[in-house]
């Protein structure tokens, strides 16, 4: 989940006033949330059972209901709902405070006063939540693929089977066959012995006993014996035998492939052998491919643990088509690659595994290797392809490499990242000229920018780097009015479109949001007399911040404003959101009224995540509501009832509101928000925002 997110938060405090200061304090801080304050122990367990939630606040001392009783119903429903506890610094309270939290089940408990304290912990744990949850999907997506294998396992044309302790664990219909049974049901939990030839029991006894005694350790064989039928005749059988966990246990697999059951073919394992080299072998420099080494990882990841680690090589040759193919032609580079391969086999350990991952890219993969030993390995292997001299048809050339290395241990879960990692840190070394190595590391954590930002801000402010961007909004009752939301976005020196959540909350703290509402509000009006002027019925809705909705200044100001433009002032609707209103209700009512007075529309955006959103409505006049975007996702991604949604917009209905309802982002919910009563719609779906007023209206009527 990112922080600009909404987060579905529920609020467990006897005082109102703190649970409004904490939405305040999240929202502040660049963290929306949709916050419903519980009363009752009954209001917990309707909200639990009816909505999904991602955190759960609660101060330490609540009674109504107590974090105790709120952590049990959270357990007793089986939600995922992390619990932070809030206490009220106390000599001695304090750290008792802090442990029985901890041991009733809260994954933290903090100060109520460390509100910094609490933003990391709230990012944490729903970092947390999101890998679980990614987890649990991991293992729906696990458990679904072992139905399907089980599938492929009775219908196989391949006869199988699996042994544990001497018995068959289980065996599908064609291995059945291959003993001449009807029904494999009658070969499972049978000894293995019953149906092998006296003069092979021995020999396969031996087997088996040193193949589990190499567990792990232990590859793939092929086995040969004389079987015998149910009815007690003999019959030559080839078999793969490897180790494989079968419903959760290690047990031995069987296998026998349909082709060779047909016929037995003495020369078949020198054919496998042969077949299998061809497979796993790179044609061109003949060090492994790229399969093998992705089946490698795969095996590696699968089974390393806390006392095992691997580093992922990934050597890319510097320049190589523009070097070696120009010196030594096509034909020649192959050459060219045959010798590299040769010296990096030269200076790789024997337990290492060393494949060609592309035309120019080599990996190795060296285990028990540490991350410093991993990069001085690697440093050296730079040094020795820098001096290897590469001779062909009496030309040569010297050539050197990037290598980017990452780490393989028991917290490594992909293969492909394990392969990105190391790209990552080899572009770098490219990136730096090359002829180098370098380990993966994570990106730093992003530390506060503001300064920058403050600066950039007053770039854009003295040089014209802020542009507007307009996104249509559809009416879905026929409506002939048409709307555009202006969006602003800076423009860094590189060109680069900034998204105003980096940089507004700067501007507030240097009390520059005011001057930059007020560039927005004449660009607008400049760029709506011009759009309107063409014949257009055009209107804006404009965003302010807080320091406009509470300067007394600028409701004069925008009379004068639209008189010099000679724009009429019902063309542009004014809106703030909910937070800001909620949090300076005497400032947004005398503005509301103040465009009243001036004939101008106040609307109100991210509606109904405030702990009462229909108070505020009966103090300040807002004409149109845009409901908060996170009710729309949540019924389009993540499949919840649209149910609070109508609900929502019926009551504001009633109350004589236009609703907006934005991030319609698919077609499968207009029908719904149709139903319910609203009265317009935005989104991707319609029209991302753009650079001008472009949207054909025509169309949707």
């Amino acid at each position: 989940m990112t922080t600009t997110e909404t987060i579905r938060l529920l609020i467990l405090n006897n005082q109102r006033s703190e649970a409004e200061r904490l939405i305040s304090m999240l929202h502040a801080s660049g963290h929306p949330c949709r916050a419903q304050h519980v009363e009752s122990e009954e209001a917990l367990v309707k909200l639990l059972q009816e909505q999904s939630w991602d955190l759960l606040i609660g101060h330490s001392n609540t009674t109504a209901p107590t974090p105790q009783t709120a952590i049990k119903q959270i357990r007793r429903l089986n939600k995922d709902v992390p619990v932070i506890l809030l206490y009220e610094e106390d000599e001695d309270e304090s750290p008792f405070a802090v442990v029985e939290g901890l041991r009733m089940g809260a994954t933290d408990v903090i100060n109520l006063d460390d509100d910094q304290h609490l933003l990391l912990v709230i990012d944490r744990e729903l970092a947390n939540r999101e890998q679980r949850q990614a987890r649990r999907n991991t293992d729906r997506r696990f458990r679904e693929a072992e139905r399907r294998s089980q599938q492929l396992l009775d219908s196989s044309r391949d006869a199988i089977a699996f042994i544990q302790d001497g018995l068959y664990l289980y065996a599908n219909e064609s291995f059945a066959e291959l003993f001449g049974y009807e029904d494999r049901d009658d070969i499972e939990a049978m000894p293995i012995m019953d149906m092998v030839a006296k003069g092979d029991q021995a020999r396969l006894k031996n087997f088996l006993k040193d193949f589990t005694f190499k567990g792990e350790e232990a590859e793939s064989s092929s086995l040969s014996f004389t079987g015998i039928t149910q009815e007690g005749e003999e019959t030559h059988i080839d078999l793969e035998v490897s180790l494989v966990t079968y419903d959760e246990e290690p047990c031995i697999q069987f296998l026998a492939r349909a082709a060779t059951t047909v016929i037995a073919n003495p020369n078949n394992e020198e054919l496998e052998a042969q077949l299998k080299q061809i497979k796993w072998q790179d044609l061109v420099t003949g060090v492994y491919n790229r399969q093998y080494l992705i089946n490698q990882l795969d095996h590696i990841i699968d089974t390393v643990d806390e006392k095992q680690y691997y580093c992922l090589f990934y050597i890319e040759l510097d320049n190589f088509s523009e070097r070696v193919k120009n010196t030594f032609g096509v034909a020649g580079a192959d050459l060219a690659l045959i010798d590299i391969a040769t010296l990096l086999r030269a200076k790789v350990n024997t337990s290492d595994t060393i494949a060609r991952l592309g035309d120019s890219t080599f990996a190795i993969i060296a285990p028990n290797v540490k991350a410093d030993a991993a990069v001085n390995r690697a440093q050296q292997i730079c040094k020795d392809l820098e001096a290897h001299i590469i001779d062909i048809d009496h030309k040569t050339l010297q050539i050197t490499c990037s290598i980017g290395i990452s780490l393989i241990n028991e917290n490594t879960t992909s293969t492909n990242t394990v392969i990105e990692q190391a790209r990552a840190a080899m572009e770098k070394v490219l990136a730096a000229e090359g002829n180098s190595a370098q380990l993966f590391e994570p990106d730093a954590p992003k530390i506060d920018l503001k300064i920058d930002i403050a600066s950039a801000i007053q770039h854009a402010l003295d040089n014209d780097r802020f542009r507007l961007l307009f996104q249509p909004i559809i009416s879905l009752r026929g409506s002939d009015e048409e709307y555009y939301e202006v969006y602003l976005r800076m423009v860094d020196e590189n060109g680069n479109e900034i998204s105003p959540n980096h940089f507004l909350e700067a501007a507030a703290n240097m009390s520059a949001a005011t001057k930059i509402d007020r560039w927005v509000i004449l660009e607008s009006i400049k760029m709506l007399s011009q759009h309107r002027a063409k014949g257009n019925k055009t209107k804006l809705i404009v965003n302010i911040g807080r320091q406009s909705l509470c300067d007394e200044s600028l409701v004069p100001w925008l009379g004068v404003a639209f008189k010099a433009a000679k724009l009429s002032a019902d063309s542009i609707v004014f809106q703030a959101q909910e937070i800001d209103v909620t949090n300076h209700l005497n400032a947004a009512k005398h503005f509301a009224e103040g465009l009243e007075k001036i004939k101008t529309h106040f609307a109100i955006s991210n509606f109904g995540c405030s702990l009462n959103p229909f108070n505020t409505l009966a103090h300040v006049p807002a004409n149109m509501i845009k409901i908060d975007g996170s009710f729309t996702t949540d019924i389009q991604n993540n499949n919840e009832s649209p149910e609070t949604l109508i609900q929502l917009i019926e009551k504001l209905n009633g109350e004589s509101k236009i609703t907006l309802v934005p991030f319609v982002e698919n077609a499968s919910v207009l029908s719904t928000l149709w139903q319910a009563g609203a009265h317009y719609i935005q989104g991707h779906y319609l029209q991302e925002p753009s650079h001008g007023m472009n949207y054909d209206f025509n169309m949707e009527t």
